[in-house]
């Protein structure tokens, strides 16, 4: 393969280690016609079908992901054996200490039954061969990250994301690769880079990395800070940019670099997770790579850091699948439900929402009913299953501290929950950022998240929704947002919650959640590789909750 790779040396070793991991016929899956053919072909994949109780267990046992997490140093420690051991840690989204993440290691034998299939998978449904070429973008490493040693061994440290992306690399072996951290992705020398690429396929990026290309604002601010940092170098198409730049200044510079760059990727097709996609996000998108609506090509994935590939919108022509939003189920891990204390297979279930589990052999171990911590909606079980594509994380607790506006009336002491799903007495909250989405067009807006306060008075609960208007008024002044939400609201008990003024309605000039440091400053230390990325993620529904209660 030929490669830029910002550690070279690290995919030498994962070629090396999993250079001889066979094929499989991925497009097999997609011909099972029965939920017995799935679940048959799931049992063998998984190791499970040796285990003779296994579905009598599915429906009683549950594991905490921590289970499969390890004592890093530890391990280390009692680690015998010549060849690198890779452990993948935890993005830190609950605890923002590095000291805090959960550690996984990658054994042959997972790597061999769950990731290399899966990624497979994905990537050839996206068009990649031995004979293109591949834009890949991972996360900034943390300072703990990459080849490093414990007492004379040898050990590489990663987020799973640069390490599926590695393990993908070396099993598909694609003629060429481009190899980055996200950071880098609006850099000048890095856009040389890509457009010195040819034959590209596959551009693996997440969506915001692809917006920052598509956004000519995010772009141009992004060459700018990058422009002083960039060395003299012999690289052609590196002076080519400098020289528009310098001729055309830096404005009209962009649009031609932009236009550069759309048509080097306008005929490859984009692997990423479009969970958090609004539709001006999309419109950006398809104009950045010259699609028209309903012809963009696309493959929507789920990768779990504790269990691998899970699910992807594959195909066996076209991208046709992909724009239903939906994705098929891999044959990899025996999947489960768990809903109003039941659980069920995804393939036998009664419920078509609820949380995640996953079962799967970890070589010898059986880990049943693995609690990954996401909700997922099944839309179809009668074959290979199909679930709606955009996964959303169940609430838990956030361990690190947050900014709560002074204006703003709180417990005295509480615990702040976060995340997309959020199980009430009376009613549930599905999808936050959707009536994030719906807020903002009706109202002329620009909110990312909404803050709810649950306290206990005189013993009973007292629920507060915050809603901020960006100081301006329209339709969130009190006579018409409950009108509004309700229009906004799928959940018939929430709604009705709200209407019969059970949830009480604040709209509010400034906004209610903020980072304790600026935004800019914690990017800073997550690009240095200081803090973890988890740090920056901003949920659409953050829960103040009386410790009363």
């Amino acid at each position: 393969m030929r490669a830029y790779d910002f550690d070279i040396e690290i995919q030498k070793i994962f070629n090396k280690q999993f250079f001889d991991i066979p094929s499989i016929n991925w497009k097999k899956w997609l011909d099972i016609s029965s939920k017995e053919e799935y679940e048959e072909l799931t049992l063998k994949n998984s190791g499970l079908s040796s285990i003779s109780d296994i579905l009598e267990r599915i429906t009683k046992e549950k594991t905490d992901s921590k289970a499969l997490a390890i004592n890093i140093n530890n391990f280390l420690a009692n680690f015998q054996g010549s060849k690198p051991i890779i452990l993948c840690h935890s993005s830190g989204t609950t605890n923002s200490k590095i000291s805090a993440l959960k550690w996984f290691p990658m054994s042959d034998w997972v790597v061999k039954h769950y990731w290399a299939p899966g990624m497979q998978a994905i990537f050839e449904s996206g068009g990649l061969s031995t004979h293109s070429s591949v834009v890949i973008f991972v996360p900034s490493r943390l300072n703990i990250d990459g080849l490093k040693t414990y007492e004379d061994k040898k050990y590489i440290s990663l987020y799973s994301s640069e390490f599926s992306q590695r393990v993908m690399l070396s099993i598909i072996k694609p003629e060429s690769y481009r190899f980055f951290e996200y950071k880098d992705s609006k850099r000048l020398d890095v856009i040389a880079k890509l457009l010195s690429l040819e034959k590209i396929s596959t551009i693996s990026a997440p969506a915001i990395t692809v917006l920052g290309w598509a956004d000519i604002a995010k772009l141009q601010r992004g060459i700018q800070e990058t422009m002083k940092s960039i060395k003299d170098n012999e690289d052609p198409i590196l002076e080519k940019l400098l020289l528009i730049i310098k001729n055309k200044g830096i404005k009209t510079a962009t649009y031609e670099i932009q236009e550069l760059l759309s048509k080097k990727f306008s005929q490859a097709t984009i692997v990423f997770s479009i969970s958090s996609l609004s539709e001006k996000d999309w419109d950006l998108i398809r104009k950045f790579m010259n699609w028209k609506r309903g012809e963009e090509k696309f493959i929507n994935l789920y990768v779990a850091s504790e269990t691998g590939p899970f699910a992807a919108s594959i195909t066996k022509n076209g991208y046709e699948f992909s724009r239903t939003g939906n994705l098929y189920v891999f044959p990899l891990t025996l999947p489960a439900i768990e809903s109003n204390g039941k659980f069920q297979l995804i393939s036998r279930t009664e419920s078509k929402i609820g949380n995640l589990l996953i079962s799967r052999l970890n070589n010898s171990n059986v880990f049943c009913n693995i609690d990954i911590g996401d909700i997922i909606n099944v839309v179809d079980s009668e074959a290979l299953p199909q679930i709606e594509g955009k996964i959303l994380r169940s609430n838990f607790q956030l361990k690190y501290p947050i900014h709560i506006i002074p204006e703003i009336p709180i417990p005295s002491k509480y615990h702040v929950y976060v995340g997309e799903f959020f199980n009430f007495d009376s009613f549930d909250i599905y999808n936050p950022r959707g009536l994030i989405y719906c807020i903002n067009r009706n109202c002329n807006v620009d909110i990312d998240s909404l803050l709810l306060i649950k306290d206990n008075i005189d013993g009973k609960d007292k629920l507060k929704l915050l809603i901020p208007s960006n100081g301006k008024k329209g339709c969130l002044n009190l006579s018409k947002n409950k009108e509004l939400l309700s229009k906004c609201i799928n959940d018939e008990a929430f709604k009705k919650s709200i209407l019969n003024n059970h949830i009480e309605i604040i709209p509010i000039d400034k906004t209610p959640i903020d980072f304790l440091a600026t935004r800019k400053e914690m990017l800073e230390k997550v690009r240095k590789g200081i803090i973890s990325k988890g740090i920056l993620k901003k949920w659409p529904l953050y829960v103040v909750e009386s410790l009363t209660t």
